[in-house]
């Protein structure tokens, strides 16, 4: 059908014979004359059918272009003669669920799988139109229903043209059911949103960034008092108690993009005021340029008078809520009176059990029980808080450390009860003895390079520098030289033995040489002389009950390393003048004292401020003592000196 339309619409061609118009008046001529125009026409006759030829290859060539463009078209298209499909494409045969454009061809167009049936009167109406040119629209809109039954909607493009003397359609169609479900959902979409917007209760709004109200839902009558209307268009400041807090908001907003639960205060129509909270965010405008403020704003007054009257009526919940969230209980005498989850689950037990029972219940002796109490119950009668370090005993007899503190309901009554909040400190303790044994770890590894460098200072470069020393002194032996050579040999000499004596205190420093040989006492007494010597500090060294005692080399060479950590801080911190170092063993311990007549220093605050410095003295002595299981205090205060005792266990294991 298609390419009889085409063919239809050919320009006819032909070509009339001339007529060969013969004299009369001399035969042989006129024949002759006859021969040369019939011999003419036959030329002309075989240029035009050439020409007709080529005509017709080109409209074949044409025909083809246009049916592969129709059949390769994404819009499905047909001839519609009469009420009849005379030709689809595939595409027409595709959208109607259809293999082949054969399933269609010869079919009605109101046909039930076509056409829906609530659309089959406008078709079979605007159909006969639009052949005969009546006024149909070119472009229209109904339902179709594919072979499957299921719906569809299509646009309709009709156009009027002939087909072998008789007037056809020619239509496009196109499916719009995508388009038509998403312009269905967007309006579904609008008109809930607008439902929302005319009956939320919360406030929608839009301003600009100089603060003119671009939008309101008109629920703002209920917060306000305002109709919508009365607020388009004018400035927020007539509407805040406190224009500033504006200014604090745009810069918030502006700062972080969106504000959540912003408190304002702003005055009602009739003057009365408002707490309201906003939340919002910032829309920014095309190219940088305007952009303006959206959010919702909820009226808040009565939540807050609800939460004035609860900080007034309920303290204790307050003074609950304002501990830690660790653990937290109420506790009255030491019985108590209500406990959280996260204490009954530290203790492994169901929420509940720990009430009106006494604390006893949580310490595994009346030892530790009582301790508590003494550490705890004068810091809060003192400042308010009472802290404190303990163990607690889980269900089936775990016991796990904790830290505790207690503040008080009310300060002043304490039979009111305390607030007790606790945390489990496990890992923190665990952490704390694995930097510890990293430290100890630390300190046995630089003794022991100090010994290997020792060894290689005082073994390799101290014998070189000597052997040199030597070797200058005796270089012109059995030689005369002059004497400004001998004077310079004689000062090279000199200056390689002063090397030679700080290489060797060095050494000496790095290990003390005498431990092995001279024992722990005399090299530590040596050791002091030496110091004095070199710094003009008095040191009054004595020693009691060290003879009998057989020491490993790990605790001699910590007691030494004490010692000089404890003098050198002396030396570089106190500005004293005289130090004094007891050394005794009073089994089960060896107990060391140094002790300065120095300038002294605040203990509490030093050890504050250890942690933020590089220094390391006394951090390091506190971890040799404990690398001997032992434990050090420092005594000192401004203008007192200080004095630090060490108290080592050991065992009695006396030379025979």
């Amino acid at each position: 059908m298609l390419i009889a339309l085409l063919y239809a619409k050919r320009a006819h061609v032909s070509a009339k014979p001339e007529q060969i118009v013969m004299s009369s008046e001399d035969p042989v001529m006129a024949e002759a004359s006859s021969r040369e125009q019939l011999k003419r026409r036959v030329k002309a006759l075989e240029r035009e059918v050439l020409r007709c030829k080529e005509v017709e290859e080109a409209l074949r060539e044409s025909e083809e272009r246009c049916r592969l463009a129709i059949e390769h078209c994404d819009d499905g298209v047909g001839i519609v003669q009469g009420n009849n499909l005379a030709y689809v494409n595939q595409k027409f045969a595709e959208i109607f669920g259809c293999d082949r454009p054969e399933d269609l061809v010869g079919k009605p167009v109101s046909m039930f799988v076509l056409i829906d049936p609530d659309d089959r009167e406008k078709v079979e109406f605007l159909n006969p139109l639009g052949q005969q040119g009546k006024g149909a629209p070119s472009r229209y809109e109904c339902k179709g229903i594919r072979k499957n039954g299921s719906p569809i909607c299509l646009a309709v493009s009709e156009s009027r043209t002939a087909c072998r003397g008789e007037a056809v359609s020619m239509v496009f169609l196109r499916d719009i059911t995508d388009q038509k479900l998403a312009e269905d959902a967007l309006r579904e979409s609008e008109a809930r949103y607008r439902n929302i917007f005319e009956n939320i209760q919360d406030v929608y709004y839009e301003v600009s960034l100089d603060g003119i109200i671009l939008e309101l839902s008109p629920s703002i009558r209920d917060i306000s008092g305002y109709e919508r209307e009365e607020l388009l268009g004018i400035s927020l400041d007539q509407l805040y108690v406190d224009p500033g807090k504006r200014d604090e908001f745009l810069q918030k907003l502006l700062h972080d993009g969106k504000v959540r639960d912003y408190e304002i205060l702003v005055k009602d129509k009739d003057g009365s005021q408002r707490y309201c909270s906003i939340t919002s965010r910032l829309i920014p405008g095309e190219h940088g340029r305007g952009g303006k403020i959206v959010g919702s704003l909820r009226d808040i007054t009565e939540r807050k008078r609800a939460e004035n009257d609860l900080r007034e009526s309920e303290q204790t919940l307050k003074a609950i809520l304002d501990a830690s969230s660790v653990g937290i209980g109420l506790a009255r005498n030491r019985t108590l009176c209500w406990a959280n989850k996260a204490m009954h689950r530290m203790v492994g037990l169901k929420e509940g059990s720990l009430e009106n029972q006494n604390a006893r219940i949580l310490y595994s002796d009346d030892e530790e029980f009582e301790r508590v109490g003494r550490m705890l119950y004068p810091g809060i009668e003192k400042s308010g808080v009472g802290k404190v370090e303990t163990r607690w005993v889980k269900k089936g007899g775990g016991v796990f450390p904790c830290y505790v503190q207690a503040s008080p309901v009310d300060p002043s009554d304490l039979d009111k009860g305390v607030i007790v909040t606790v945390m489990d400190i496990s890992n923190r303790i665990e952490a704390e003895e694995r930097i510890h044994a990293l430290t100890q770890e630390l300190i046995k590894a630089q003794e022991n390079e100090r010994q290997r460098i020792s060894r290689e200072l005082h073994d390799r470069v101290a014998q070189d520098l000597l052997t040199l020393k030597i070797a200058f002194e005796t270089l012109f032996n059995g030689h005369a030289a002059a004497p400004k050579v001998m004077e310079k040999i004689s000062a090279i000499s000199k200056a390689l033995q002063g090397c030679i004596m700080t290489v060797r205190d060095l050494a000496y420093d790095l290990q003390p040489p005498g431990l092995d040989v001279m024992g722990l006492v005399e090299t530590i007494s040596q050791y002091c002389e030496d110091f004095s010597e070199k710094t003009g500090l008095k040191i009054d060294f004595r020693a009691a009950g060290m003879g009998n005692l057989n020491l490993d080399f790990d605790t001699q060479i910590n007691l030494y390393r004490l010692i000089q950590e404890g003098l050198n801080n002396i030396r570089k911190h106190a500005d004293a003048r005289q130090a004094k170092i007891k050394l005794v063993a009073a089994f089960p311990n060896i107990i060391l004292r140094i002790q300065d007549d120095g300038k002294g220093f605040d203990v509490k605050n030093r050890w504050t401020t250890l942690a933020n410095e590089k220094r390391m003295g006394l951090r390091s002595m506190e971890e040799r003592a404990a690398l001997l299981q032992g434990k050090m205090l420092i005594e000192s205060s401004p203008g007192k000196g200080t004095r630090i005792s060490v108290k080592i266990p050991y065992k009695e294991e006396k030379l025979d």
